[in-house]
């Protein structure tokens, strides 16, 4: 693969996208995107092509508009499967990856010959039986209702009820989630009207006791349940067909289907129409209408209120609505096939599990890894290999807390919230992501991976831990990467670290109109010598030099040096603030210019105007480059500059002089709690306090730590510049 080209237009918050990424010299690019750039939108367009969502990307603001993702490698249309897309924060679906590597190619192609009748067999029924009870997941459903262990799976739960399926057994129609509702509506009902519900059980029983056919001795009723049941049995006439009768406690004998039928339908109108019982019935379907979540369930036991007995034991009813709905006539034929399929390949099964049960050293040897890179006081391993394969999810995974030589065995997943911090826990889903990544190196194709903020809050030893990792892919001729961040940190690493060269090296600019541009990455060295030294007969970069070079002097010479101070006063108001000249500056910066010499020319005009000067030009630009340091450097010394001059002059009006603002330190901080203090409903506060919010880190800026500046907003900078230059009057 040589290059991949990404066109978009409209894809969540990305509005124009256009890249070509060339892999023909290095198999990695590496994009800082700074937040609210392109990232999230990105990666979420990407997942859809993956397969991995099936959410579409759109424009959310107007869903109308045209919507473009047109991903190719070298000019044809990317199969699926060849992108995958990873973010630190995600819950990785593994389970493809453990079966994929944990048997050998020869067992998994018998496997996958098995599974995929047993699959196909298996949704069949699911999807006739999913337009029967009209369950929103019959699968899962079933699982729930009749699944003992953990390790029950839908196949094992079937075939458990081959013997439970037959012909007689009564059917349920209504709508599934009605009475057996996801969030548990109807169970919380019955248990806090069990009072009402038991009363009107009570007052049935009393009825069905003087009835003649329905009866209740002892432990054994005989109720309408039943009576369908023995409906369902004779329905065929061959019961009554040779001369069979029923005869009843009271001597009364049933010689035919219809006499049953008739028998069971006025004993229950004479039930049914009690006025003790229709007013404790009363009482139930008041209680419901409290709850508009209940309608389906109000429904139902109006259209069925014998089923009220039924319904109380929810669990066991929830069964036996499951056994009817794979009994019925519709149903059953599918269930039978599905039962005929896993009993001709079930030996041939257990005997792959058997054999991929041995087959054991991938897995280990990715767990060793993860336990001996990363930092994380969790050691890892596989509890049920043998089953991986069968259920077609990720393993279980057998968690121990280590705490110095003392090992602590935790219950499962949910445990590692209550222990592990937010880093390590995303140092935890890695794992998940290199077994995923094992598993695509024995894939027959190549793999793009697209990584977004993998590293996000890790500590340092897990953030390089992952860097090594991802540096041990870039090796493999399987993979080619995109890794997103807006971390400059990481960035600034994993382009060491992987030599990544400005052909390869991004940095992400979005316009007011949502467009991306994507320029040549920046700043992945020594920003000082790299990028401003030679360059000073730039304005912007002249202005960007003055807070890197004053921290060189207070490392090498102290606060006190006549240098140190004349450079603070760019950067502060100070008495000699507008009178200082360029030539004073380009003076001092001569002696840190890497013994180059300066390109720029003496001049006398003043360093302050220069400055105000460039932060206009900069407000005034088109598209002001969102990613160069030097204009957001020069706004933000122009911004406090301005803010400075206000509360100065605003606090000499009030009475204060030179003296009461005196400070050797934290200025500004200073000023504006004075300020605020003599001015508490002064129009323009809100501007002082967004100054004091933006600026600090970056004024001070040094050779050493300048990140908050790359991830800083230009117009966020240019907006707040105004607001200082048309308002600080």
């Amino acid at each position: 693969m040589k290059n991949l080209n990404i066109k978009l237009r409209n894809c969540f918050g990305i509005k124009s996208f256009d890249q070509n990424f060339k892999f023909d010299k290095k198999r990695v690019h590496l994009i800082y995107a700074p937040n609210g750039c392109m990232k999230t939108s990105f990666a979420k367009t990407m997942r859809y092509v993956s397969g991995q969502t099936k959410e579409k990307p759109q424009d959310y603001l107007n869903p109308e508009a045209s919507v473009v993702n047109e991903i190719t490698i070298d000019d044809k249309p990317i199969p699926q499967d060849f992108i995958y897309v990873v973010n630190g924060e995600d819950e990785i679906d593994s389970s493809k990856s453990f079966v994929n590597f944990l048997a050998s190619s020869e067992l998994k192609a018998k496997y996958d010959d098995i599974y995929i009748k047993l699959r196909t067999s298996k949704d069949s029924l699911m999807a006739k039986l999913k337009s029967k009870s009209m369950s929103s997941d019959c699968e899962k459903e079933i699982i729930d209702t009749f699944s003992r262990t953990s390790n029950d799976t839908i196949y094992s739960i079937l075939e458990s009820l081959n013997t439970k399926i037959r012909e007689g057994i009564p059917y349920y129609d209504f709508k599934y989630n009605d009475i057996f509702d996801a969030k548990g509506y109807v169970k919380e009902f019955l248990n806090k009207y069990n009072k009402q519900l038991k009363e009107y059980i009570d007052n049935y029983e009393k009825l069905i006791k003087e009835s003649t056919l329905f009866r209740s001795v002892g432990d054994y009723k005989f109720g309408t349940y039943h009576a369908s049941q023995l409906v369902q049995y004779v329905s065929d006439g061959a019961f009554f067909g040779v001369q069979h009768k029923i005869v009843l406690q009271n001597g009364k004998e049933i010689t035919s289907k219809e006499q049953l039928q008739q028998l069971i339908s006025e004993e229950q109108q004479r039930i049914l129409e009690d006025d003790k019982l229709k007013k404790s019935f009363e009482k139930i379907t008041k209680a419901i209408d409290k709850n508009t979540d209940l309608r389906g369930f109000k429904a139902v036991i109006e259209n069925h209120p014998e089923w009220i007995i039924e319904i109380i034991n929810y669990d066991d009813f929830r069964k036996k609505v499951w056994l009817g709905h794979l009994s019925h006539a519709e149903i059953k034929p599918l269930f039978d096939s599905y039962i005929t399929v896993y009993n001709e390949n079930k030996k041939e099964l257990l005997d792959i599990l058997s054999k991929a049960s041995l087959e054991q050293g991938r897995w280990k040897e990715i767990i060793t890894l993860y336990n001996s890179r990363f930092h994380v006081p969790i050691k890892v391993s596989i509890q049920n290999q043998r089953d991986i394969i069968l259920k077609q999810e990720a393993a279980k995974l057998q968690f121990s807390y280590v705490e110095k030589d003392k090992s602590y065995d935790l219950k499962d997943k949910r445990d590692l919230e209550k222990i592990l911090s937010r880093g390590e826990k995303r140092a935890f889903t890695i794992l998940q992501f290199i077994f995923e990544m094992e598993a695509r190196k024995d894939s027959p194709h190549e793999s793009i991976i697209i990584m977004d903020d993998i590293a996000d809050s890790f500590d340092y030893q897990n953030k390089y831990a992952i860097i090594e990792y991802i540096k041990d892919l870039a090796e493999n001729d399987k993979f080619y990467m995109i890794i997103l961040t807006h971390n400059y940190d990481f960035y600034r690493t994993v382009s060491s670290r992987l030599s990544i060269g400005n052909n390869n090296l991004w940095m992400i600019d979005r316009l007011n109109d949502g467009t991306i541009i994507i320029n040549t990455g920046q700043y992945k060295g020594d920003v000082y010598c790299n990028a401003f030294v030679g360059h000073d007969d730039n304005n912007k970069i002249f202005i960007s030099m003055i807070p890197f070079v004053r921290n060189l002097i207070q490392y090498t010479k102290g606060n006190s040096s006549s240098e140190y101070l004349t450079l603070t006063s760019c950067l502060h108001l100070k008495k000699d603030t507008k009178n200082i000249t360029e030539s004073q500056i380009t003076n001092i910066i001569r002696t840190y210019n890497n013994g180059k010499e300066l390109k720029r020319a003496d001049s006398c005009n003043k360093i302050y105007d220069l400055i105000l000067k460039t932060a206009d030009e900069i407000m005034s630009e088109t598209s002001p480059n969102a990613v160069f340091i030097e204009n957001k450097i020069v706004l933000s010394i122009a911004i406090r500059l301005l803010t400075e001059e206000y509360i100065y002059e605003k606090l000499i009006s009030k009475g204060k002089n030179e003296k009461d603002l005196e400070t050797t330190s934290n200025q500004t901080a200073n000023w504006t709690k004075l300020y605020k203090k003599e001015y508490p409903s002064d129009k323009n506060r809100y501007i002082i306090e967004k100054v004091n919010m933006m600026t600090p880190e970056i004024i001070h800026i040094n050779s050493f730590m300048f990140e908050p500046l790359i991830d800083m907003s230009i117009y966020h900078l240019i907006e707040l510049y105004k607001d200082c230059k048309n308002e600080l009057k």
